[in-house]
């Protein structure tokens, strides 16, 4: 039985339903829940011993620094959230705090006491970053969860999705909610706003280790630690969602809608084109998409797909 196949990326929501789903809005989430955040903290992030026994960070110092990062290695473009987790965000951190470090030789008779600072310190700036997980976990279980349904706007008004199913990268539930898809037929690659057990995939894809500040023992293990912690277990992903890439066989036409094609995300597309007989399969790109993209993004997308095999259409709407 032939079937269909829709890939669902963010920009289904945020452009095709103006929905506040965009990287950006992660970001004023973070101010509005930490109003009072530290925008100009240049000190160490610390963890602070309670009478409990809990070592916690100020959430105001944690947030404005995270802010402040971000804002930097992202060139104010949040889109590229996850790719710069996994570059310049590491780096930067780094940088930040060069000044801190304690230079290590062979010829420093105190050498192991340094490299002891150095691992004391980086451990304690890595584990306050390592907070933006749960960060961006508590905006998609919170807010995300929340989006009020009734004040969106249907692309199509009586859509027919007869043989068809999706491969969302969205967390929210647009199309359970908005067009009446059942749940059976979706697969949430990357976790779902209203289920709390499930494991939220966020992050980058870039496998180098961090091997900068080579004369500063101690500092590697802790940033290579955090970067691994930012990066997204896309093979995991596949593996938990296995029985639905096997419903794909028979697909014969797959339209994609706000999918950005991002490296971290393309692993999918090849388990894709694994399963099935690409040469045989049309793949419609969505007219916005191609419109709004083809003289740059959308050329490279769509040499990406055709590499891969697939013969490459647009369609007029969704």
């Amino acid at each position: 039985m032939m079937k269909t196949l829709f890939i669902i990326g963010n920009g289904f929501d945020c452009y095709g339903h103006n929905m506040n789903t965009q990287y950006i809005d992660f970001r004023n989430f973070l101010v509005n829940r930490y109003p009072e955040y530290n925008k100009d903290f240049g000190g160490i992030l610390q963890e602070t011993l309670m009478p409990d026994g809990d070592e916690v960070y100020d959430m105001n110092e944690v947030v404005g620094s995270l802010i402040r990062t971000i804002d930097e290695c992202s060139l104010k473009d949040w889109n590229n959230l996850e790719e710069c987790l996994g570059n310049e965000f590491i780096y930067n951190i780094a940088y930040d705090n060069e000044w801190l470090y304690k230079m290590t030789d062979d010829e420093d008779d105190n050498i192991f006491h340094s490299v002891y600072e150095n691992e004391d310190l980086t451990n304690s700036i890595a584990g306050a970053y390592h907070i933006l997980i749960d960060l961006f976990s508590e905006w998609v279980f919170n807010e995300l969860a929340n989006i009020d349904f009734t004040r969106v706007q249907r692309l199509r008004k009586k859509p027919t999705f007869r043989k068809s199913l999706f491969l969302t990268f969205n967390y929210t539930l647009t199309l359970e909610k908005l067009y009446n898809i059942s749940p059976n037929n979706i697969c949430h690659i990357h976790g779902k706003s209203d289920d709390r057990n499930c494991h939220i995939y966020f992050g980058h894809g870039d496998d180098t280790e961090f091997d900068a500040f080579e004369n500063y023992i101690g500092i590697g293990d802790a940033y290579n630690g955090l970067k691994r912690e930012l990066r997204k277990d896309t093979n995991q992903a596949i593996v938990e969602n296995m029985k639905f890439f096997r419903k794909l066989s028979n697909v014969k036409k797959i339209y994609s809608y706000g999918f950005s094609f991002s490296e971290v995300d393309m692993v999918y597309i090849k388990e894709i084109s694994r399963i099935l007989d690409a040469k045989r399969v049309r793949w419609y790109f969505n007219q916005y998409d191609w419109i709004n993209n083809k003289e740059n993004i959308e050329k490279e997308n769509i040499e990406k797909v055709k590499r891969l095999g697939f013969k490459i259409r647009v369609s007029r709407r969704w």
